[in-house]
């Protein structure tokens, strides 16, 4: 029977059939006619007035086609009375005509405004035709897993047509749908769903606009239509979008489908696909294929490489590729045709355009392609192309160089200056265009920061934390110049700090984990994953794992009965340094009410064979305040090496109104020890210099007058000569000075506590190294440091400044065991202003809480008593900024032989000792400079201090006394 439903009608009429326009029934009562009854006798089983196969036309008379808004929400479609072949049918935009039901094309209306649940469908087999809505949620709600549903010529102007709710969808026909101005995914068909027929669609819109087939599917097939992305919103969101997605399930089949503008693929496939006439136009990148498949008739124009990779085609596993062809102006990315390790890719005909030098094949693992009549630039080829990891091919083979300097898995390495002399006059690194302003991710995670002068940082991060001794790994990277396309090969070599793993990370058990290789999931467990090994008593184990889609909770881990030194409750990895304890046999990492993964769980030994550092300490007293401080030699003195020319010590510098010491000899070595500077403009200044060694220095500043916008408390080198080392140590630098905001023209705008100059370009600026120890520095206008060469800095502490660790251009900074500290004007604490300039982090604090990822750095906002409030602690280029997860190899100019110390008091002569409370001294190691602040009750007391050096202990101090 048919129904007719009139938009207009507002006032209900007595109760008919309403299978005449004469007597239909107002579109508001669609449900109540659905819900009609015979009889309400029988309650529990009511006796509905619909059949299989009826109709229901919701439309108006032609002259009063207006949009319209439902009152009567929601209609909940829940009566199983469609069936296969006889489903119930809803009709929207009929109109009354000549032959009383007329189908409306162009001007049918809308219903518009509609929101919250539209219509709840819990019954299978119910068709929908016409449906048109704008500005309204998805008019579509599905209450269970639903079969047999089809949806016909549906236009969604900023509107959702289904949302699923996870239930699944069996033999479902979607067929000609418009969405317009759409801003959600268009599409989203649910896990496990089967026999799903999308065909002709249209989507336009802004952002996550795509479609997707979730996991576990089978039988699906996707026909015709374009989906056009106007704006994909990186820039806003920093994600990758996909224009049609299909996760892993059986194979599926996609026909004539053209997209562009979204910012990741345009195609994107988890399983196996049988494609054939595909368009992916101005989008990151073209088609993906998870699974071996087979494409036909396929073209990519204009990839663009936002974050990642861009290619064409990209075969994973085995492939055929047929009659399909490119048109790429671009240099970079991966390759026209990408294969995985171990897959054969056979491209039969075709005609592939592609800007030199981009290769037309590049392997991500051993792999073969077989080219049948394939047309590279007008060029025909029919040959069998081996290719091994990372090798590219675009007519030959791309030329592979070997790096000579291995690279250490715990820290960056800097590679001199024209070390890859070709990559100068690089259009292209590893499909980056502008390889020379960008930190580039490599397939093994590992990152490099190239620069114009032919070399590059190479940053490994954790990509290979997993090697111990006696293993190696390889990585690579790709360059082209304007005609030519090289491969860069490095050896990659274990941390020299750890030995090897005590424990396999597959190795651990315990109740509420599930293991599934080494990846530990927890749903809510505060039970211990645990693992047996014989620890030796008093050594130092290096322990680090990794959180991935963490829920809640976090973990710990501990050696016998020595536990970590905090919890870890943050997304990424965390490391910790535990001294096993007396007859420990375990190691263990107990959830804290976790839910999530547990992965890369490493314990290792901490290599240490030093004889522990002696200190030398010293205590003052202001009421019941003791100031401890203590100072310890490094391993390495540079007078050593450098003996020095000009020897300054025990002295105030006064060598004029401005300037403490002020000198220009660019072929000397100077030596300051124990010298201080008050009220100068400059501290210490030289223009150029062999060797600077500062042994104890404090700089109070307080400068006004001429050229007092520019204020240092050392600087060796202003422009060009270079002090080509410095050796920087016990040091106490205040300026005194109020953060510039970010305003160089302010009166005091461009001053630092320490400025490590060097050359901006050309072979200088790879040259020279400078090295920080135990520096106490506070209160520069701009920075605290400002880096321009290679830098360690280790036991610092730093306070104030507009941004307090800046890097420019080629310099670098690795920042171990410091402690830093944001004032009122403080805009962020790490800031690189080149994307070479790396920042490189190890056991690190900002306001006391512990560096961990850059993600919480970001999130670590400073609060409204700050004038950048909301700000966290990173500025720009930020992927220049890593934390280290394994322990650093420092210099020995300003590495000490410690791990961590002990101080003791005695209150009765020394007789009796008892530990004191030193904060910041132990595991992980000692942070910030070597002063402490304690509080006491009155007394004399005497107090000690040793260091520790993994399981080696170190000699007493001195013992001082203090009065209280």
């Amino acid at each position: 029977m048919d129904r007719l439903f009139d938009v207009n009608l507002t006032v209900l009429p007595p109760w008919t059939d309403g299978n005449e326009w004469d007597d239909a029934n107002p579109a508001q009562e669609i449900e109540r006619v659905y819900r009609r009854v015979f009889s309400t006798s029988e309650e529990d089983a009511p006796e509905y007035r619909i059949d299989p196969g009826d109709n229901f036309f919701i439309g108006a008379h032609p002259t009063e086609i207006v949009d319209w808004t439902p009152r009567t929400l929601p209609w909940t479609f829940d009566i199983p009375n469609g069936r296969d072949g006889n489903p119930l049918s809803f009709y929207f935009g009929v109109k009354r005509g000549e032959r009383e039901i007329d189908f409306i094309e162009s001007h049918s209306p809308y219903i518009k405004n509609a929101t919250g649940d539209v219509i709840v469908l819990g019954a299978d087999y119910h068709r929908f035709f016409g449906l048109k809505a704008k500005d309204s949620d998805p008019l579509l709600k599905l209450s269970k897993n639903n079969r047999g549903g089809e949806v016909h010529n549906a236009v969604l102007n900023n509107a959702g047509l289904i949302d699923t709710q996870g239930y699944a969808m069996f033999d479902w026909v979607l067929r000609k749908l418009t969405f317009l101005n759409t801003i959600l995914k268009a599409l989203d068909i649910p896990v496990g769903s089967s026999n799903v027929s999308t065909q002709v669609i249209e989507i336009r819109g802004t952002g996550d606009i795509g479609m997707v087939i979730r996991s576990g599917h089978s039988d699906m097939e996707v026909i015709g239509g374009t989906i056009t992305n106007e704006n994909h919103e990186y820039s806003e969101n920093q994600t990758l979008l996909y224009g049609l997605e299909i996760e892993a399930g059986d194979k599926a089949i996609v026909r004539e489908i053209e997209i562009s503008g979204f910012s990741g693929n345009g195609f994107k496939f988890d399983c196996e696909v049988d494609v054939k006439n595909l368009v992916s136009d101005h989008n990151g990148a073209g088609i993906e294929f998870m699974e071996a498949s087979t494409a036909r008739d396929c073209m990519v124009t204009w990839t663009r490489q936002l974050a990642g990779q861009s290619f064409a085609y990209y075969f994973h596993k085995d492939g055929e590729l047929n009659n399909s062809g490119c048109n790429l102006d671009e240099v970079g990315g991966l390759g026209v045709v990408v294969a995985g390790p171990g897959a054969t890719v056979t491209i039969n005909g075709g005609d592939y355009r592609a800007h030199l030098p981009l290769p037309f094949l590049s392997a991500q693992g051993p792999c073969t392609f077989v080219l049948n009549n394939v047309t590279v630039n007008g060029v025909l080829y029919n040959e069998t192309v081996e290719l091994l990891e990372g090798e590219a091919w675009r007519g030959e083979k791309a030329t592979v160089t070997p790096n000579v300097i291995p690279v250490y898995a715990n820290k960056a390495l800097s590679l001199p200056y024209m070390h890859i002399p070709e990559m100068a006059d690089a259009i292209a690194v590893q499909g980056s265009q502008r390889p020379f302003e960008s930190v580039i991710t490599l397939p093994s995670g590992a990152r490099i920061a190239p620069t114009r002068d032919g070399s590059l940082r190479y940053i490994p991060g954790e990509a290979w934390l997993h090697l111990d001794p006696g293993e190696t790994g390889t990585d690579y990277f790709r360059y082209s110049t304007e005609t030519l396309i090289y491969m860069h090969t490095f050896e990659i070599l274990p941390s020299p700090e750890v030995g090897a793993k005590v424990v396999q990370p597959d190795g651990f058990s315990g109740s509420g984990w599930s293991n599934s290789d080494g990846t530990y999931y927890a749903n809510g467990t505060s039970s211990p994953l645990t693992a047996s090994y014989n620890f030796e008593e008093g050594e130092v184990y290096l322990t680090s794992l990794k959180l991935v889609d963490r829920k809640s909770g976090g973990v710990i881990p501990s050696i016998g009965s020595a536990q970590g030194q905090y919890s870890h409750y943050i997304d990424g990895t965390e490391v910790w340094l535990i001294r096993a304890p007396a007859n420990a046999n375990s190691v263990s990492v107990t959830g804290q009410g976790f839910k999530g993964n547990v992965q890369n769980i490493y314990v290792r030994k901490l290599l240490r064979t030093e004889t522990p550092a002696v200190p030398t300490l010293e205590a003052s007293v202001d009421g019941n305040t003791a100031t401890l401080e203590w100072d310890i030699v490094p391993v390495a003195r540079l007078r050593d090496l450098y003996p020095p020319d000009i020897h300054v010590q025990n002295q105030v510098l006064d060598h004029d109104t401005q300037s403490g010491y002020y000198r220009k000899d660019e072929t000397k070595s100077y030596l300051f020890e124990n010298v201080t500077s008050t009220g100068k403009r400059k501290g210490i200044s030289l223009y150029g210099a062999v060797a600077v060694e500062v042994d104890g220095f404090v700089c109070t500043g307080g400068y006004t007058g001429a050229n007092d916008t520019w204020q240092v408390g050392i600087q060796a080198d202003l422009y060009n000569p270079y002090a080509k080392i410095q050796q920087l140590g016990n040091l106490k630098i205040d300026l005194g000075l109020d953060s510039n905001l970010g305003n160089y023209n302010a009166q005091f705008g461009n001053s630092d506590p320490i400025v490590i100059n060097g050359a901006y370009d050309g072979e200088e600026s790879y040259l020279y190294s400078a090295h920080l120890y135990n520096a106490d520095m506070r209160r520069g206008s701009d920075a605290v440091t400002d880096i321009k060469k290679n830098t360690e800095v280790n036991q610092a502490y730093y306070y104030g400044a507009c941004k307090m660790l800046r890097t420019h251009k080629h310099g670098k900074a690795l920042v171990a065991n410091t402690d830093f500290e944001q004032s009122w004007g403080t805009r962020e604490v790490f800031s690189p202003t080149h994307s070479p300039a790396i920042i490189e982090l190890w056991n690190c604090t900002v306001e006391g809480e512990r560096c961990v990822t850059k993600s919480q750095l970001n999130e670590q906002k400073k609060d409204d008593s700050y004038y950048f409030s909301g700000r966290g602690s990173l500025a720009g280029n930020q992927n220049s900024i890593e934390i280290l997860k394994t322990y650093p190899t420092l210099n020995d100019l300003n590495r000490f032989a410690m791990t961590d110390m002990q101080f003791e008091v005695s209150s009765n002569g020394g007789s009796t000792w008892s530990s004191l409370d030193v904060p910041n001294v132990g595991l992980p190691g000692v942070i910030g400079a070597f002063r402490r602040t304690l509080s006491f009750s009155s007394g004399t007391y005497q107090i000690r201090c040793r260091c520790l050096n993994g399981a080696l202990t170190g000699a007493w101090s001195n013992t001082i006394s203090i009065t209280v």
